[in-house]
């Protein structure tokens, strides 16, 4: 396990987010998580980059899961891991005493640190807010990252509030996991940031990071570990050199794939309320973890099923598209 000064120094590369996969009668497939967690170590140690491993964030589907599932989940990723990068566990939950409870769970198997989203459901005050992390901070000794997302949780730490709250919290947090999709509220918090040894992470992935990581993100969140991690490690590694060609060369081999997406969550329409300044950044039902999990399915690892409510019945057509499209990126 690491410590927090060392995860510090790991926590500003990319941030890799795994699927939980679902077999069809809706139970957790810990094999095949075991084995898309090998397949991620493999490729991390054919393209060595600064990172992290995260179980059980959005893309892992973590409020569908139960708190065995969860705690399961965790300790697999970590077994797996074996050290080789960071873990840092997603275990936010609603409430505070269940956020601590599966936080301390995940430091006991040894996880390197947690990512902890904002309450969500009912919304705290400010002050409610802070006391929920700084609870949480007492009870550990690992590092914390701090997931900022507005469009799940409902609610968003300001700059000036994230700042009170890492003083509160001593240095137990090592990052803030950024989904504001304003760049100008983007640039606050990390202007807030700035100074305190706490980074800063693009919690869009590759395209927002583009744009964010001149305004101060020091890494980005990605799903495509599950199945093309040569992609964000490929374009990371270009933003690290200010290889703006070859960024855009990376941005630009995606397009496809990108618009499939947005196409698939346009088909199937849309319930949320929310204003999707990101499009389907934003959601559409979220099937972008569908696409992500079918992507798996046809490269022969195991992505699964998602799990109810979130549902994605791909038409014949649709995963003929797909497959093409993996061919193309040289994934088939």
């Amino acid at each position: 396990m690491m410590t927090r000064e060392e995860l510090r120094a790991n926590v500003d590369g990319i941030a890799f987010m795994t699927v939980t996969p679902f077999h069809e009668n809706g139970e957790v497939d810990y094999d095949g998580y075991r084995e898309n967690v090998r397949f991620l170590v493999s490729k991390i140690k054919e393209n060595p980059c600064k990172c992290t491993i995260t179980p059980c964030g959005s893309n892992g589907e973590f409020p569908h899961l139960t708190d065995d599932e969860q705690k399961e989940i965790i300790r697999i990723c970590v077994e797996e891991v074996d050290g080789a990068v960071p873990v840092v566990a997603g275990t936010g939950r609603a409430s505070t005493k269940r956020t601590i409870e599966i936080s301390r769970y995940a430091q006991s198997v040894g996880a390197d640190g947690v990512q902890v989203i904002l309450p969500y459901y009912f919304v705290p005050t400010v002050d409610g807010m802070l006391e929920h992390y700084k609870l949480l901070a007492d009870e550990l000794d690992i590092g914390m990252v701090i997931y900022n997302n507005p469009a799940f949780s409902g609610s968003w730490i300001k700059p000036a509030q994230m700042k009170k709250l890492i003083e509160l919290t001593g240095d137990k947090i090592v990052a803030v996991k950024e989904n504001t999709p304003h760049l100008m509220l983007f640039n606050g918090m990390a202007k807030a940031l700035k100074g305190t040894g706490v980074k800063l992470l693009s919690g869009f992935g590759e395209q927002w990071y583009a744009y964010q990581f001149p305004w101060g993100a020091d890494g980005l969140a990605t799903p495509f570990g599950n199945f093309f991690p040569e992609y964000p490690i490929g374009f990371k590694k270009a933003a690290d050199q200010y290889d703006f060609a070859a960024m855009r060369e990376w941005l630009a081999r995606m397009d496809r794939y990108y618009a499939f997406v947005g196409k698939i969550g346009a088909a199937r329409g849309d319930t949320g309320m929310l204003d999707k300044p990101g499009g389907n950044i934003y959601g559409e039902g979220n099937v972008r973890f569908g696409v992500i999990k079918e992507a798996m399915n046809l490269m022969g690892l195991h992505g699964g099923d998602m799990r109810a409510p979130l549902k994605l019945h791909m038409t014949d057509d649709e995963r003929a598209e797909l497959k093409d499209i993996l061919r193309e990126l040289q994934l088939l």
